[in-house]
């Protein structure tokens, strides 16, 4: 395979190049590759499902040269410039904070630098590792004050973290079969972790409106990633690994497979693929 042919690569973060959540820390073999591949003139970015000041603060400096798709979608800043963004309804946002308040589950409402958390009494369920620097990171109180504040930002994805199995379960069959279905996206990192972006945003719908910004063809892209929410943009892609870590559908979804992340699985597929210029499979690993 010529390198030429890949002029676009994008990787999903959690699960993917860092095992999340024992472990956030980037390997420094896959930062030095990530340089090698910007140094060869592919463009190589990111697709997560946390917010643009969140990735930054751990990845500003390990040398991404390409997109950085963030909110699983939803918000695509190149080059430092926003070009894409899909805002929640404000009626989702109200309503995932009365059911916080009633339910007691943790939320984060994901803008555009800045990661509004709210924790309301009685929560006793997981909460996330803070990565690098945390001025992206603000946490509410219950003043209407602090929540008009976070509602006045480009909020474009809120993450409901639950603390039982029975909670995640009744707030999944709310927000998938309600009056509210028709207003949002929902997509799962975890059972604990339920994912609310505007209807039709996905990483995959993301990839393919930034690539047709950059004039990249699709075909030219390759893509990895892991987990429910990579497996759009996984079909999307002309070249698409998925982690041995990954799930079911992410798994389906690609048409090759990496090693698994605690092998350095994506940091092996750049090597591999972009810096030596090895030929893809001839039958496609699933």
């Amino acid at each position: 395979m010529d390198k030429a042919t890949i002029q676009l690569a994008i990787l999903d973060v959690d699960g993917t190049m860092v095992d999340s959540p024992r472990n956030r820390t980037l390997s420094p073999q896959l930062c030095r590759t990530i340089k090698q591949v910007a140094e060869s003139g592919v463009r190589i970015g990111l697709a997560s499902g946390r917010n643009y000041g969140h990735i930054m603060s751990q990845m500003r400096t390990v040398g991404f040269n390409g997109p950085i798709i963030s909110n699983n979608g939803a918000y695509v800043v190149e080059d430092g410039i926003a070009i894409y963004e899909t805002l929640l309804d404000p009626d989702v946002i109200d309503t995932v904070i009365r059911q916080a308040q009633e339910l007691r589950y943790m939320v984060e409402f994901s803008g555009r630098d800045i990661m509004y958390t709210y924790i309301p009494p009685g929560y006793n369920g997981p909460t996330f590792p803070k990565d690098g620097d945390t001025h992206y990171l603000v946490e509410l109180d219950e003043t209407q004050a602090d929540f008009d504040r976070m509602r006045a930002d480009h909020i474009s994805k809120t993450t409901l973290v639950m603390d039982t199995r029975e909670k995640a379960k009744a707030v999944t069959a709310f927000w998938t079969g309600g009056l509210m279905s028709g207003k949002v996206t929902l997509s799962s990192s975890y059972w604990y972790c339920l994912e609310l972006t505007a209807p039709g945003v996905s990483k995959g719908s993301a990839l393919k409106n930034t690539a047709a910004a950059l004039g990249i063809p699709m075909h030219n892209v390759l893509a990895i990633g892991d987990g429910d929410n990579d497996a759009e943009m996984l079909e999307t892609a002309g070249i698409s690994f998925a982690m041995a870590n990954g799930s079911e559908r992410a798994l389906q979804a690609a048409k090759y497979r990496a090693p698994h992340v605690q092998e350095d699985g994506a940091c092996q597929v750049l090597q591999q693929y972009i810096l030596r210029r090895e030929p893809l499979p001839s039958l496609k690993m699933n």
